[in-house]
């Protein structure tokens, strides 16, 4: 078998003979003469594309045969075959850059990388480096540009063993007699399988996005290419969307978001304030209302989290027994003082099912949600006709 991708990384299209054909499953495992098809290696995922119009599932290589993996066998003996070409020079500009991104945080920190994945959306590194700033972020993320715009070229070519260990490599070879490198002038020099572009200018632009701790490393997320500008052109979007938004220019955001920020805070403080104010004359204006030691209402306009306090407050100033519900969260709340003998949470749990409520509680709280206001309402008046009936009993 032939791998066309050695010989020419840009071959996207060509002509061959199926060689064999072996059926797994409801799966067909087919070898082609020559094949410019990647399969999954060196951090690298399988390329994708057609043999005579038949979508290639998958590939799988074994003692260095390449099984190109399709759903039905094609009609011919010579077949054409297609790769997904914009999808291959993507991979082969994320892999060359990563190439030149490890070099650098091994130049300049002697930062080795661990591990390397090669994903739809964004590349990760983990640097064997227990700390790494955002100073030295910077600082290898511009040689890694600056090293681009050179164009220097990246060749490929294989060595034995032996001769491996002559080239100046920043990891060591596997052990076995038939090694690719990968070397981009003046750079770097490393074993490695996958493709690549044939000089740092066609990677276009390599950027950093972030950086974060993983097993003792730092992992390092970023993009290349087209993938880079890409993002460059999405947050541009963001950026000059906030520019409208704030009336300002993408110098003065920052301190614009955060004099917002600070807006938002005193407004959620004053906001808190008279919702104080106001619980407490809904607390007195309840006491004024009634004489029940049962006080039950379903509020429209207040959430969980009021009526919770609107109950705990009702709580410190005499004994009662309490039913709460809120149209806006579809929530029930019931509690009681410690003068009744009432358990709140084993009530929800005997009879919450039939209301088709979740939730639940201990001695003298419980609470509960609903999927629909109907079926709070009618748990809301079951409770309190429970507890209603259970007191009368009681008198």
């Amino acid at each position: 078998m032939i791998k066309l991708f050695y010989e020419n990384q840009y071959i996207s299209s060509w002509e061959t003979k199926i060689e064999s054909i072996e059926k797994k499953d409801d799966k067909y495992f087919v070898v082609l003469s020559e094949t410019a098809f990647y399969p999954e290696g060196g951090g690298q995922p399988s390329d994708k594309g057609l043999i005579d119009g038949i979508e290639v599932l998958d590939l799988l290589e074994e003692n260095g045969i390449i099984y190109h993996i399709l759903k039905k066998i094609p009609d011919k003996k010579y077949v054409k075959c297609s790769i997904d070409f914009s999808r291959r020079f993507d991979y082969m500009q994320q892999h060359s850059g990563q190439h030149i991104l490890s070099s650098f945080f091994y130049k300049l920190y002697n930062g080795r990388t661990a591990g390397f994945h090669l994903g739809e959306e964004y590349v990760t590194i983990d640097i064997a480096l227990p700390e790494i700033s955002d100073e030295m972020l910077i600082e290898v993320e511009n040689c890694v540009n600056e090293n681009i715009y050179k164009n220097h070229e990246i060749k490929t070519y294989f060595v034995n063993h032996d001769e491996a260990l002559s080239h100046p490599l920043r990891r060591l070879p596997p052990n076995k007699e038939n090694i690719r490198i990968v070397e981009i002038e003046d750079t770097d020099c490393t074993p490695c399988c996958g493709t690549h572009v044939k000089s740092t200018g066609e990677i276009g632009i390599v950027k950093i996005l972030k950086s974060e701790k993983y097993k003792g490393m730092n992992r390092i997320y970023f993009k290349c290419g087209k993938r880079a500008f890409n993002d460059f052109q999405n947050k541009h979007q963001i950026i000059s969307t906030l520019n409208n938004m704030l009336s300002t220019d993408e110098r003065e955001i920052i301190e614009r978001l955060k004099l917002k920020e600070q807006q938002i805070q005193k407004l959620s403080a004053d906001i808190k304030n008279l919702k104080e104010i106001l619980i407490n004359f809904e607390v007195s204006n309840i006491l004024e209302s009634t004489k029940d030691i049962i006080i039950t209402k379903v509020y429209d306009d207040k959430d969980f989290d009021e009526i919770q306090r609107i109950a705990k407050n009702l709580l410190q100033r005499g004994n009662y027994i309490i039913i709460f519900s809120t149209k806006l969260d579809k929530r029930i709340l019931f509690c009681s003082s410690e003068g009744f003998s009432i358990n709140c949470g084993l009530l929800f749990k005997e009879n919450l099912k039939n209301y088709n409520g979740k939730g639940g509680g201990g001695e003298r709280q419980a609470q509960a949600g609903f999927n629909n206001i109907d079926d709070m309402i009618a748990f809301h008046k079951f409770i309190h006709l429970t507890i209603s009936t259970l007191l009368k009993n009681k008198s």
